[in-house]
């Protein structure tokens, strides 16, 4: 099979109901930054080996939508690979050519949750605030990114939205690793984001993806799922 081929059979693969079975099964997504399409790659991989099952590539990573679909073309359905930081309808439209199984925004924006509808991709939003949360609820989204949530008191601050709002989807980001994801998930979270806790500078310079492996193997037995 092409990969031209391939990419149009994965394009509609996931769906909402799907989205949130995985994340329900996996927990934790791993965010991908690195200063070369290359560094990506192999850092992604290494999360992958560590048995992280979700990778979210930011498209300020250079090569953002080559390292998703070089992804999909490697790993098929055994890991869900989506594009982050995405803000307009262009990216929205590469993202889904390049095979991205879901995209996340930092932000919410209902024009562009029923624009991933349209392109069939399944849209998790950011939020901060209990408005934004219950905003991101009533669009429906699978999943509602708190971002940054160490701004507003880490795993405190999450007990009390999900207190409060039993029925929102929530998954963490911004200061996330191992020395608080036990405390997200006991406050209510339903995932977490890591990135540079996992993706350390160091390693990625020094080209240590041992070290990402084994502490991704780390961060999953935190989340209970290894």
């Amino acid at each position: 099979m092409t990969r031209s081929s391939f990419l149009s059979l994965v394009m509609v693969f996931m769906n909402d109901a799907e989205l949130i079975r995985i994340v329900s099964e996996n927990r934790v997504f791993a965010i991908v930054r690195a200063q070369s399409a290359e560094v990506a790659l192999r850092a992604a991989e290494a999360a992958i080996m560590g048995g992280i099952r979700l990778i979210e590539v930011p498209l300020a990573t250079p090569g953002s939508f080559r390292v998703i679909s070089e992804l999909r073309h490697r790993f098929g359905d055994r890991v869900c690979v989506g594009a982050g930081s995405v803000m307009s309808y262009e990216q929205i439209d590469r993202a889904s050519k390049s095979g991205a199984q879901y995209i996340a925004m930092p932000h919410t924006s209902a024009p562009l949750v029923e624009a991933s509808r349209r392109a069939r991709i399944p849209a998790i939003i950011g939020a901060l605030t209990p408005t934004e949360v219950a905003a991101g609820t009533i669009l429906g989204v699978p999943l509602i990114t708190v971002f940054p949530a160490a701004s507003l008191g880490g795993p405190d601050y999450v007990a009390v939205l999900t207190s409060r709002m039993p029925d929102a989807r929530l998954s963490v980001a911004g200061g996330v690793g191992l020395e608080n994801i036990s405390d997200y998930f006991a406050a209510g979270a339903a995932a977490v984001s890591v990135g540079g806790r996992l993706f350390s500078k160091g390693d990625l310079q020094n080209e240590n993806y041992a070290a990402i492996a084994e502490r991704a193997r780390s961060i999953l037995r935190l989340a209970g799922i290894a």
